[in-house]
């Protein structure tokens, strides 16, 4: 095992050293969970809902793209972000002027 002279610090700002990258640490362990539990996902019948349209409408707008869907067994599921996204995305066509 090797040894380490430190040199021109004391105990205290050892310490002090030792607590902010700790710190630094522990911060970046915790983004991760928080990230993961802000995704909301929904299903077609509330992603439909929510967009006022039909479920075959829903199919369709997965399919060209329009809507990103994810499938998850023999479920499909919906990010809410990524309605949001695509519902503000045709209000702003729907007011553009060309």
């Amino acid at each position: 095992m090797e040894s380490i002279i430190l040199q021109g610090i004391n105990t205290d700002e050892l310490k002090k050293l030792f607590r902010e990258i700790l710190e630094e640490k522990s911060k970046d362990e915790v983004k991760p969970k928080e990230e993961v539990s802000r995704l909301t996902y929904l299903n077609r019948f509330e992603v439909a809902e929510l967009l006022k349209i039909s479920l075959p409408t829903l199919n369709n707008w997965s399919k060209s793209g329009i809507v990103q869907s994810y499938r998850i067994g023999n479920r499909i599921l919906y990010k809410k972000d990524e309605i949001d996204l695509a519902i503000h995305k045709v209000k702003n066509l729907k007011y553009k002027r060309g």
